[in-house]
């Protein structure tokens, strides 16, 4: 994080745990996951989301939720669908780490892989989604999505008519080897 930046962490199972406010100190941030994180069956991927939703909800600034999870949603009260279009509305950045989980459910081995509506999800709303099979994947994949955040360019345009509806967008780059990571839609409001 730079100097600039601030946070909260969240952790998620059964139950929706976040840190008080946000900070800039990465130490405290830390400490609140040595101390407070627990685990649990239940991954209740959406309802976290949403409460991360709340959580930036006064926050200025560019708003972004990067989102850590080991398999599908279960057990959440809201919706894939409920959750993106609350975040393509608040204009809050998604993006999503997915960790492949191997465990044995007692008859037979199985394997997490958290993509489907979680990808959706960064994809509409301008973020990135990367999927690790392995833990020590991690450190290398949060330094490049810090990266990233602190390489990006906001664009912006007045659409010529201001109808209430969602619109589909497309950004394209005309240099060879570089891609945009940007929302797919807008509302004309």
């Amino acid at each position: 994080m730079l100097p600039e930046d601030s946070g909260a962490i969240a952790y998620f199972n059964s139950k929706v745990q976040i840190s008080d406010g946000l900070t800039s100190n990465r130490d405290q941030l830390v400490r609140y996951i040595r101390e407070n994180m627990q685990y649990g069956n239940e991954t209740r991927l959406w309802d976290a989301v949403d409460a991360s939703l709340d959580h930036l909800g006064a926050a200025t600034g560019r708003r972004v939720i990067v989102a850590l999870t080991d398999g599908d949603d279960w057990g959440s009260k809201l919706g894939a669908g409920d959750v993106l279009d609350r975040a393509q509305q608040e204009d809050v950045m998604v993006y999503g780490i997915g960790l492949e989980s191997r465990f044995h459910n007692g008859q037979r081995w199985t394997v997490t892989r958290p993509g489907g509506a979680f990808q959706k999800l960064a994809r509409e709303t301008g973020g990135g989604y990367f999927e690790l099979k392995r833990t020590a994947d991690l450190n290398s994949t949060f330094t490049r999505v810090i990266q990233e955040l602190h390489s990006q360019y906001l664009l912006g345009f007045a659409p010529a008519t201001l109808d209430g509806k969602e619109h589909k967008l497309e950004v394209r780059l005309n240099k060879p080897g570089l891609s945009a990571r940007a929302r797919r839609t807008y509302i004309a409001k």
